[in-house]
């Protein structure tokens, strides 16, 4: 190849014409559009040069030599594949995707050194093992540290049958049973999400939680919302014509009466001036959530102030 003869030429000489290092490299054309890359001045750094300009031609090669595969993969799954086990450096998933393509990753030889959890808090024990099998089990895991990350103090794990949750206690994470048996673990001790206010209604599940100097200083947590006279309010919607709560279909929750007031307090804020993009109505059902678009669309849609 043009290369090796030319290095082979200058490589390991004490004494080497400048003259010869620019007029003998092989790539010169390719170059031609950039400043000289040899100065004429030093024969050594020149040729350094030159192998700097040959790596870069090679990078080149080397990527081109990666994509090849791609010429001969025609479906996105098998190109997905290829990148999965020996490109990416970072992939996400659930613990339920993990579990429906286990052999799948196995079968393709995937390979990791580290596992990062997060809200390990509220997945299921067993489903906790699943991203650990991800590799061949014959031979030695490459599996080296489990980072999980979480708070034992929220919601555990959903578990819809009673019985298996209380008597069998399914609903305990391993996360939450670590914490239990006093595994060493690293408790953030500063909460930067809400006003200080705010704070105070679940601090104290947590021992010594202070506030970053963000909450107390920044103005979008010191200056109140125009149009309410507190930082925060609960307000007990009494049953709306006589109904409370519905369940249409199992474990579909509804309540039309907070759901209208919701509503209604989003239209005040709007005419007040607030943006609609800083106003959340936040539900923890998916009945909720359908109810609740349902009336923005029959109040609010057709009117621009909203």
């Amino acid at each position: 190849a043009k290369w090796e003869v030319y290095e082979a030429e200058f490589a390991g000489q004490d004494s080497i014409d400048c003259a010869n290092v620019s007029s003998k490299f092989p790539f010169t054309e390719f170059f031609d559009d950039l400043e000289p890359i040899f100065k004429g001045e030093n024969a050594k750094e020149d040729f350094e040069q030159a192998q700097l300009c040959f790596t870069y031609i090679k990078s080149i090669f080397d990527d081109l030599e990666d994509a090849k595969a791609f010429e001969t993969m025609r479906s996105y799954s098998e190109r997905s594949k290829y990148l999965v086990t020996t490109q990416a450096k970072i992939i996400a998933m659930t613990c339920t995707h993990a579990a429906l393509k286990r052999h799948e990753f196995i079968k393709q030889g995937f390979e990791f050194d580290t596992i990062i959890m997060e809200e390990a808090a509220q997945v299921l024990e067993v489903e906790t093992f699943v991203p650990l099998m991800l590799q061949q089990q014959e031979s030695s895991s490459r599996l080296k540290r489990l980072v999980m990350l979480g708070d034992h103090n929220q919601l555990p794990p959903v578990v819809q049958n009673t019985a298996m949750q209380k008597f069998s206690r399914l609903d305990q994470s391993m996360f939450a049973r670590l914490v239990r048996l006093g595994v060493s673990t690293v408790q953030l001790d500063m909460q930067g999400r809400a006003r200080p206010e705010l704070a105070k209604l679940y601090n104290w599940r947590y021992e010594a939680l202070g506030d970053l100097e963000a909450v107390s200083c920044n103005k979008e947590y010191t200056l109140a919302n125009a149009g309410m006279a507190h930082t925060f309010q609960f307000v007990d919607v009494q049953d709306f014509f006589g109904e409370g709560e519905t369940s249409p279909r199992p474990y579909f929750y509804q309540n039309l009466g907070e759901a209208e007031m919701m509503v209604a307090t989003y239209m005040y804020l709007r005419l007040l001036g607030h943006s609609a993009n800083s106003i959340v109505m936040l539900t923890t059902y998916n009945g909720q959530k359908q109810l609740l678009r349902d009336i923005v669309e029959s109040k609010c849609a057709r009117s621009p102030s909203f």
